[in-house]
């Protein structure tokens, strides 16, 4: 009987896990739906060490994301399709953060990419800071799909 415990324990553990993990990624996944609008985009890696920041307005142009329940995506540029593809959604534990980190990966063709991403009500905030030092912040569109 004890031999029992050895064996279904574990097996129970694992599957609580990932029931809970399946479900933050889901979650994540529930907020991002939607559209986005591009606020700005900032760029730490810079030769003066000084942020640069773009906007729609120091730019000329308009972005926007579309997440779509199907696991598509769209981004637009000035209301014209600039990319599209599928995404899907990880969840990467880190032991020094309280909170697990989510990376929104989309493949257009065969390039696949990824970011980090921290969704928070109507703000959505892709983190390339560790690859290029970039951000690009966005908020929830106010149109009703």
């Amino acid at each position: 009987m004890k031999y029992l415990l050895y064996i279904f324990v574990p097996f129970i553990l694992a599957f609580s896990c990932e029931q809970n993990e399946d479900k933050l990624i889901s979650d994540t996944e529930d907020q991002i739906m939607g559209e986005w609008i591009w606020v700005k985009s900032t760029y730490y890696n810079t030769n003066s060490g000084l942020p640069f920041v773009l906007t729609p307005d120091s730019v000329g142009y308009s972005v926007r994301q579309l997440f779509s329940t199907d696991g598509t995506y769209l981004q637009f540029k000035n209301d014209l399709i600039e990319s599209s593809g599928i995404f899907w959604l990880e969840m990467v534990e880190n032991q020094d953060e309280a909170e697990p980190e989510f990376r929104l990966f989309s493949q257009k063709e065969e390039y696949v990419n990824f970011t980090r991403i921290f969704v928070s009500g109507d703000t959505l905030l892709f983190d390339n800071n560790a690859a290029d030092g970039t951000t690009r912040l966005f908020h929830r569109s106010d149109k009703k799909n």
